[in-house]
């Protein structure tokens, strides 16, 4: 009788162990690293010729002769792609948000890779917001394109050098300051659609040559974790 009862008790104990390490509560998950951080994929007009800020605004410019093209319109009217990593609102100065820009030009004309902050308004209960930011800018294009008219230039030479003033402008700098701005419209907490303005130029603060250039777009963005 008494190694029935015994038995009976040891069952009863395996039994109800894991009910009762299911009314346990689970630990918390951690949070994740990257909540809040965003990435971003884009295509811009490349040279849209708008400036927001000055007096240059969108307008048609009038024919040149053959063999002339404007300053700083040379790669008017090609399209860039546009990578964007944004890292969570930081603690301080208004919540900046670190960027890394990667747009890379689909026509062979000049590329931008691009460091900066952006800081970001929401309205509309967190469904409409605006952001402005700046960033410094490295490009693998041209501080200054070779003369095609120098004298004593063989034909080939000159012919090549021709092509590149006619198809890629002349920065003045390696280095330009990529102020930029864009109204985003959120679809859920995961997704959002911005418009975009982008601008290089270096302000004449390295040469007197300084076209900058105008960029105008739309981007897809994910937010990892709950928005901000």
């Amino acid at each position: 009788m008494y190694w029935k009862t015994g038995a009976i008790g040891a069952v009863m104990v395996l039994v109800s162990t894991p009910a009762i390490a299911q009314d346990d509560p689970l630990p918390p998950e951690r949070p994740s690293r990257w909540a809040g951080s965003e990435v971003a994929v884009g295509v811009l007009y490349h040279g849209a010729n708008f400036h927001p800020l000055a007096k240059r605004l969108i307008f048609d410019l009038p024919e040149l002769p053959a063999g002339q093209i404007y300053e700083g319109s040379e790669e008017d009217g090609t399209a860039d792609v546009q990578l964007v990593y944004r890292s969570a609102p930081l603690r301080f100065a208004l919540k900046p948000r670190l960027t890394g820009k990667l747009q890379v030009n689909t026509a062979g004309r000049t590329s931008f890779a691009s460091v900066g902050a952006e800081w970001r308004q929401h309205i509309l209960r967190g469904r409409v917001y605006g952001q402005v930011g700046i960033g410094l800018t490295l490009h693998d294009g041209y501080r200054f394109t070779p003369d095609p008219f120098a004298s004593g230039l063989p034909v080939d030479e000159a012919r090549r050098r021709y092509d590149i003033y006619r198809k890629h402008t002349s920065f003045g700098s390696q280095v330009l300051f990529n102020p930029n701005a864009s109204v985003g419209v959120r679809l859920n907490p995961r997704w959002a659609i911005e418009a975009t303005w982008e601008h290089f130029s270096h302000r004449q603060v390295f040469s007197e040559q300084n076209p900058g250039i105008d960029n105008l777009g739309l981007r897809l963005v994910h937010t990892f974790g709950p928005h901000r």
